[in-house]
């Protein structure tokens, strides 16, 4: 009996990466969300014999030739999802959990991180600035403070800075934004 290592189906390995290149061009993903997709299909293809062992080879070396090949970005990938994120109005600790749960690296999430709180337009910079741009867009897709009728606001803004609080901004954050007048004129009319 031959003592070598296993025997990988040539097969198995042109339809796995085919299903990932199918899967590169409808979705944007990462390297653990894509290392993960090819175990998966490779269990139910059930071609291997050794499958933890055989598969994660296989998978972590179409992992990274597609990385090699500029298929996949985990940075932008990254960038890409907390500038949604961020202008959804989720604060950026909660991006930054977000991205660590979706199993990308520490460094990456922290790089991402800080040229997020980098891009901030006010004066202070920093990640309370991220902060502040989030919750102002949050507070504007809620309709909160300066987006409600002005007959509403003060009878509001102790639900404003709950819900604001629930959403996970600071109290200091919330009350600043609430605070502010609306300037843009987003205020719905009623």
């Amino acid at each position: 009996m031959d003592e070598r290592a296993p025997r990988v189906d040539p097969v198995l390995i042109r339809r796995l990466r085919a299903r990932a290149l199918r899967h590169l061009g409808r979705y944007a993903t990462h390297r653990a969300r894509l290392e993960a997709l090819l175990l998966r299909w490779g269990r139910r293809l059930g071609a291997c014999r050794e499958p933890d062992a055989e598969l994660r080879r296989i998978a972590r070396a179409l992992v990274a030739e597609f990385a090699a090949a500029g298929y996949l970005d985990d940075r932008a990938f990254a960038e890409a999802r907390a500038r949604r994120w961020l202008a959804r109005g989720v604060p950026p600790a909660r991006i930054r959990r977000r991205l660590l749960d979706l199993g990308l690296d520490a460094a990456t999430v922290a790089g991402v991180m800080a040229d997020l709180a980098g891009t901030g337009e006010e004066e202070d910079g920093g990640e309370e600035a991220a902060e502040l741009a989030a919750a102002r867009a949050y507070v504007r897709r809620r309709r909160l403070g300066p987006h409600r009728p002005p007959a509403e606001r003060a009878a509001m803004r102790a639900r404003d800075l709950a819900a604001l609080a629930r959403a996970g901004f600071s109290y200091r954050v919330a009350r600043r934004v609430l605070d502010e007048e609306d300037s843009g004129g987003n205020a719905p009319a009623r």
